[in-house]
């Protein structure tokens, strides 16, 4: 394809790049317009496809005058690497002369100004056939040139083609492009070549901005959040911008690497593959686009309803589907960081003048508009339009990461915010079949609290269709903590859907007045009730596994789970206990999965994994840095030792426990602290993954619970030379005996103790706390209490180190109490023999209770029986009695 290219240059005395093909683009294809002053001054035109650059030399320009009809002269094909290029070319060589890249972006097929949503493939199969029939219809979105134009090749025989600009609003009788003269590269002109001055690189002006700090791609940050004002305002240093009703996202580059991650710090790549290869096609290496992913209806408007289909969409060919007959598109409005210079401690009007620069533009992505000053004028049309409102940003404001500092507000048509639904009322007369109002509440610290009742905001076809939804997630009990005012008998769910409501203020009893329904939002999740789980949805799952398949492909909360070898052993029989395959393991997790996920949320794991069984090889693994499916979570964490962040794992969701046994993870490791600022965190940040001082300023690093560790050193005598010491009667009546001084230590500090039985010789003892502590204090705390215990049981208890000085003892463990450190959670499987549990047991049943008589076969029934004891703790926030 590049034999004609290739035989008109001489390499040896030409800088233009080598005839090579490829390598193939990603996302959008690009164009570029080169000014090329050679024997005469003309515009080179070059369309990427099929991995050449198809070229014409426009004598006279691009025009914006649909009148005018340029000759386009088509030339030989060009390799995609000449997209770059500017220079001076030797006189005497073909083409010889200055040249400057004088436009550049992405470029579309159209049909006369209506684009085809066509994916990369089909776009370039349309570009070849147009050119062999000898019509193109194009939209541009470069610096320069925007909008649609047409290349259309005369009859005459030769190469002459005419190029043309269609009427789409963006035509212009006046203004002339040619007047703009400088390379979108370097700011240099063909003369600035010809004198051989140096260019400026694209971006070094943005680098000398106050406040721009070089440095690294930040591995994640949280984004910067508005805070609600009543009125609109118009101030000199301020900007505004429509506030759009879509999905917040950063989107993050890094190289190749593409991650998009919601507002909530949730990873949503995979769900949206189109704009990834369109972040991959931008012209930088890395960056943080600030944004909100929006789908636009028939009239130009966002639709939030329409975005929550697209969003919930799965599988890859319905998603390929959707985005065959139309897109998500990708507003964006701050620039935090650009190809080594982090923008975050500069002014917003710089950031704004970095992002112009960058001009991210593609089929799916463009730059939201901002108007200086005017708020109220802007709020006037946004309303008129039926938008949500406006955003105000102050000029010199930084980019202040998850906070809302009141430099960025949002002013919006009505007061709104999201609640959780626990139920609906029975609907009376033309509602006979549907419903009345939903029941709708919040979380206030464990407890769920109803707020009122929204009966108000249906249309009669989303009566109908919600009425069946809402069905799909019955419980048998009522969900909130306290009374609920309706009229005949509530029907109870599940309190996992979200929903926005409109409303007029909050009345003295704290309900909502004049409530409206505006939508539900699926893209939030809910906590995760105690034990109230959906026994419907888990019997789903169980009846799945009950076949006896060794293969199989379950459907769990809508995702298909793939599940292997499912008669394998992991545990081999013992005395007392069956063997235990991985399908038990499986259904172990689906039965215990309402409380070991309430344990577990917002905590990110370590995984003890057995491929082959007890008996084989294991492995501890902490980061997840390949891939993971889409219901699983993850969050970037700061590691001082890999000077980066690394993934950790989150289990959130049943899909996921499901996850964890098709990897036969026997045992599951939790932090003590938790990503989530509820109940009782909002004043620490949610910012991991920088560096270690913001680490250190973030909820995880202010744990849940103080725990202190009881490890009995205390042999049977049948251990082999160096082993661990095995589970034996006199060293767990020991080990009690300590249990029960340490807790009537800190009973009389004042505190309350939960214990968890490890599953294998020792005991956990826990105080739950409220997040004003770090691990360093924490630590230091229990240090204390154990030289405490020490001293009143000097010739039972141990704090050394070293397991040599700890013999017939039993070891208190503080340092468990660091940042990073794992326990094995609450209902988690152990690898021991006879799959025994951790488990948390009542005070009161710590003697009577020995460690092997609970395991994946007994714990369900247990909890069926007895309920779940490790509830309490979400309600059991406790201060340290720091003065005593």
């Amino acid at each position: 394809m590049l034999e004609g290219y290739e035989k008109k240059r001489n390499f040896e005395k030409t800088q233009e790049p080598g005839p090579s093909a490829g390598p193939e683009g990603t996302g959008s294809l690009r164009f570029v317009v080169q000014m090329h002053n050679a024997r005469r001054l003309h515009y080179d035109l070059r369309l990427e496809c099929e991995g050449v650059l198809k070229s014409w030399a426009v004598p006279k320009g691009p025009s914006l005058n649909p009148k005018d009809k340029h000759l386009a002269v088509m030339t030989e094909d060009h390799p995609l690497t000449y997209q770059h290029f500017e220079g001076q070319i030797p006189k005497g060589e073909y083409g010889g002369g200055e040249m400057i890249v004088w436009d550049e972006g992405t470029y579309e097929p159209d049909d006369d100004g209506i684009l085809l949503f066509l994916d990369r493939d089909e776009a370039q199969k349309n570009i070849r056939e147009g050119i062999a029939k000898g019509k193109l219809s194009l939209t541009f979105r470069g610096h320069k040139m925007k909008g649609s134009w047409a290349l259309v090749k005369m009859k005459t025989k030769g190469n002459d083609w005419l190029i043309l600009k269609h009427k789409d609003g963006k035509e212009s009788e006046t203004d002339d492009l040619t007047k703009l003269d400088r390379s979108v590269l370097s700011d240099r002109t063909v003369e600035d070549i010809r004198d051989g001055k140096a260019g400026k690189g694209r971006y070094d002006h943005i680098r000398e901005f106050k406040g721009a700090v070089a440095g690294p791609l930040p591995t994640a940050t949280t984004p910067m959040l508005t805070k609600e004002v009543e009125k609109p305002f118009s101030k000199p240093d301020w900007s505004f911008e429509l506030k759009l009703d879509g999905i917040r996202v950063l989107a993050f580059r890094d190289q190749n690497r593409v991650r998009l991650v919601s507002r909530t710090g949730h990873d949503i790549t995979q769900k949206f593959p189109g704009l990834v290869e369109e972040l991959r096609s931008l012209p930088a290496n890395s960056f943080v686009l600030d944004g909100e992913i929006v789908l636009f209806d028939e009239a130009g408007k966002p639709t939030f309803q329409g975005l929550m289909k697209r969003f919930q969409l799965q599988s890859a060919i319905d998603i390929k589907h959707w985005d065959a007959q139309g897109t998500v598109d990708f507003i964006v409005f701050d620039l935090p960081y650009l190809d080594g210079a982090d923008l975050r401690k500069c002014a917003y009007s710089d950031r704004r003048e970095a992002l112009e620069t960058f001009a991210p533009a593609t089929r799916t992505i463009r730059v939201l508009d901002s108007f200086p000053e005017t708020g109220e004028l802007l709020y006037e049309h946004a309303t008129k339009l039926g938008l949500e409102g406006i955003i105000g940003k102050k000029n010199s404001s930084t980019y202040q990461s998850g906070t809302k500092s009141g430099d960025w507000v949002k002013i919006k048509g009505y007061h709104s915010e999201e609640f959780i639904v626990g139920g609906y009322t029975p609907g009376l007369g033309a509602r006979s079949n549907t419903f009345g109002a939903l029941l709708v509440g919040r979380y206030e610290g464990s407890e769920f609290v109803y707020c009122g009742n929204v009966g108000g905001g249906f249309s009669d076809d989303q009566l109908v269709a919600y009425r069946k939804m809402l069905d799909e997630s019955k419980i048998k009990e009522t969900p909130f903590n306290g009374p609920v005012e309706a009229k005949g008998k509530p029907v109870w769910i599940q309190p996992k859907l979200w929903a926005e409501v409109k409303f007029m203020t909050w009345t003295e009893e704290k309900r909502l007045r004049f409530p409206v329904f505006v939508r539900f939002r699926p893209d939030l999740e809910a906590p995760i009730t105690q034990s109230k789980e959906e026994e419907e949805h888990e019997d789903s799952v169980l009846d799945q596994l009950a076949n006896t398949k060794d293969d199989l492909t379950v459907k769990v909360e809508g995702y298909d789970i793939k599940l292997s070898s499912l008669n394998k052993v992991l545990w081999p029989a013992t005395e007392d206990t069956a063997a235990v395959t991985k399908r038990d393991l499986i259904m172990y997790y689906v039965k215990v999965a309402g409380p070991m996920l309430q344990h577990l949320k917002d905590r990110p794991v370590s995984i003890v994994r057995y491929p082959e069984g007890l008996g084989g090889e294991s492995f501890f693994q902490k980061h997840l840095d390949k891939g993971a499916p889409a219901y699983v979570e993850k969050v970037l964490i700061w590691s001082n030792h890999n000077e980066r962040a690394r993934d950790w794992l989150l289990v959130n969701n049943l899909p996921t426990l499901v996850w964890m046994g098709q990897m036969s993870s026997l045992e599951i490791h939790p932090w003590y602290s938790r990503t989530s600022q509820e109940p009782d965190g909002h004043e620490l940040g949610i910012n991991f993954s920088e560096t270690d001082e913001t680490l250190d300023e973030s909820t995880l690093n202010f744990p849940d619970f103080m725990v202190c560790d009881l490890d009995p050193y205390i042999r049977s005598g049948k251990e082999a030379a160096g082993a661990e010491p095995e589970l034996n009667r006199p060293a767990w009546l020991r080990v009690i005996e300590v249990a029960k001084t340490l807790r009537d230590l800190l009973t009389a500090l004042g505190l309350r103790s939960y214990v968890k039985i490890s599953g294998k010789t020792g005991l956990h003892v826990y105080v739950p706390l409220r997040r004003v502590y770090d691990y360093h204090e924490v630590r230091l705390m229990c240090e204390t209490i154990g030289r405490h215990v020490m001293a009143q049981m000097p010739e039972d208890v141990t704090m050394e180190w070293k397991v040599a000085k700890r013999p017939a003892k039993v070891f208190f463990d503080h340092n468990q109490n660091v940042r990073g450190k794992t326990l094995s959670a609450c209902y988690s499987p152990r690898a021991a023999p006879g799959a025994t549990v951790c488990l948390p047991i009542k005070w009161e049943e710590l003697e009577s209770t020995y460690p092997d008589q609970f395991n994946i076969f007994t714990v369900p029934d247990r909890l069926a029986a007895v309920g779940d004891v490790w509830a309490q703790i979400d309600s059991d926030r406790q201060e340290l009695p720091l003065g005593k």
